[in-house]
């Protein structure tokens, strides 16, 4: 490739799209809502602009009926969990956002779920004892704290604090650091901002299921997700609901 055909620009990028035209490509992916503002942008409407749009979705874990406290499969389960909470503290579109449970299970994610996020260390990663960094920026944080706002209005917060909790090697106040947050949607077919509102942070959202066909219908919610998983030993379960 001539030089200057690849070109990586780490920042906020204002102003990049401004200079589009009829025979540029956009290729987009990150927030429903700022992929649709750009999307339609009066010049790329009116200069027919390629413009292909990859918005992240929420992304649920689910935990089989047959995954009970004691098995592999419930250890694994909230393993993974608390690692897509924490690491690059959330910040991915491919993080566990809703964490699918059988509703007698509730209870026993939660205590496990919060048992590991006690052992979360938050600071500075070069620090061989910290778990977790801060978000990209304090803006970031900001966002993140806005949108649980918004959630708080239908669900409340089970595990963490906003305000008190410890940062090793690093200072609080100027860092964009925050304490992962754990909500529960005791009912997540009509209280829905947690399939719609996306908190880019170390946040998800624990929802109970009645049924497989139960556990199907709240995972769709969420619009297509970039990615769901399973975990069970029941294969015939675990081809049902993919």
């Amino acid at each position: 490739l001539p030089e200057g055909a690849l070109q990586l620009v780490v920042g906020l990028g204002r102003g990049v799209i401004d200079h589009v035209g009829a025979s540029d490509t956009v290729t987009f992916t990150g927030s429903a809502a700022t992929g649709k503002k750009l999307q339609s942008l009066p010049h790329i409407v009116e200069n027919s602009v390629s413009f292909n749009l990859e918005a992240d979705s929420l992304n649920a874990a689910i935990l089989g009926k047959d995954a009970v406290p004691g098995t592999k499969d419930f250890d694994i389960f909230i393993k993974e969990v608390q690692k897509e909470i924490t690491v690059k503290a959330g910040q991915k579109c491919t993080a566990v956002r809703r964490i699918i449970v059988p509703e007698e299970l509730v209870d026993d994610v939660q205590k496990a779920l919060s048992a590991r996020l006690d052992k979360n260390t938050i600071g500075d990663p070069s620090d061989p004892t910290v778990r977790m960094g801060s978000l990209a920026t304090r803006l970031q944080v900001e966002r993140v704290k806005e949108n649980i706002e918004a959630l708080k209005k239908e669900q409340s917060i089970v595990y963490g604090d906003l305000d008190n909790f410890d940062v090793i090697g690093a200072d609080k106040d100027k860092g964009a650091f925050m304490s992962p947050i754990v909500f529960l949607n005791d009912d997540p077919h009509n209280k829905t901002g947690a399939h719609n509102i996306e908190c880019f942070g170390p946040v998800s959202t624990i929802m109970p299921y009645k049924d497989i066909d139960d556990a199907i219908k709240i995972a769709n919610m969420g619009k297509g997700s970039l990615v769901s998983s399973i975990v069970t030993s029941d294969d015939q379960l675990a081809t049902e609901y993919v």
